[in-house]
């Protein structure tokens, strides 16, 4: 028998490591560093790049932290996205499973069935819930990346340093692509949950169809 494996590669690679791995870079862009000898700024990465032989030692690093740091991502827009502020909305006429797992097991399955209805699973986690959470996890990558943004224009007060066109466009452009990450996460999440609903809603293909009642005939 063919073993089946709970866990996908490319969910951890591109819905956890790949956010994770932006992430660390994007702080150590953004990481102010305060030099007392002339008294002015430089980020984390400017110290990487300029130093004697740093910025391979910097992509192992951020490659080691990528996954757990993709993990807190991901439990942070699971919680707070899907359990406490319901995104996406999801219709009360529609029934919904607590998790994705849970499709496999309620309502519970014909053992005769149970490795269709898990390869269809499998198909529609990795062709739709997959990207959908890789999605939702840029999203808040780079909205974390914007609020930084914004404390940092503050903070610097980077209108006398910087040009309007950075400080509008920057942000601006920012939020147009977390939005349309947001959208693609929404409508693949609500697709995947759909096509396993209508699925496992469905008859199997192969059992034969229950017997008409018998009616019984008008006295004569």
């Amino acid at each position: 028998m063919r073993r089946l494996r709970a866990f996908l590669v490319d969910e951890i690679l591109f819905a956890q490591a790949v956010p994770g791995f932006l992430l660390c870079a994007g702080w150590a862009v953004m990481y102010e560093i305060y030099h007392e000898d002339g008294s002015y700024y430089t980020t984390l990465m400017q110290e990487i790049v300029g130093g004697d032989g740093l910025f391979p030692y910097f992509i192992v690093s951020a490659l080691l932290m990528a996954f757990p740091v993709g993990i807190a991502i991901d439990s942070v827009r699971e919680v707070v996205g899907e359990r406490w502020l319901r995104l996406p909305r999801r219709r009360a006429a529609r029934r919904t499973w607590s998790s994705s797992l849970q499709v496999l097991v309620d309502p519970p399955l014909p053992l005769h069935r149970f490795d269709e209805r898990y390869a269809l699973y499998r198909h529609a986690r990795a062709a739709l819930l997959t990207p959908a959470k890789a999605a939702g996890n840029l999203a808040l990558v780079l909205v974390t990346l914007l609020v930084w943004f914004g404390v940092k224009i503050v903070h610097m007060q980077g209108w006398l340093v910087f040009s309007m066109t950075f400080i509008v466009g920057t942000p601006l452009i920012g939020t147009v692509i977390a939005f349309t990450l947001f959208v693609r996460y929404a409508t693949g999440l609500a697709e995947y949950r759909r096509v396993l609903q209508d699925a496992f809603a469905a008859p199997p293909p192969g059992d034969p169809a229950p017997p008409p009642e018998h009616v019984a005939s008008p006295p004569s």
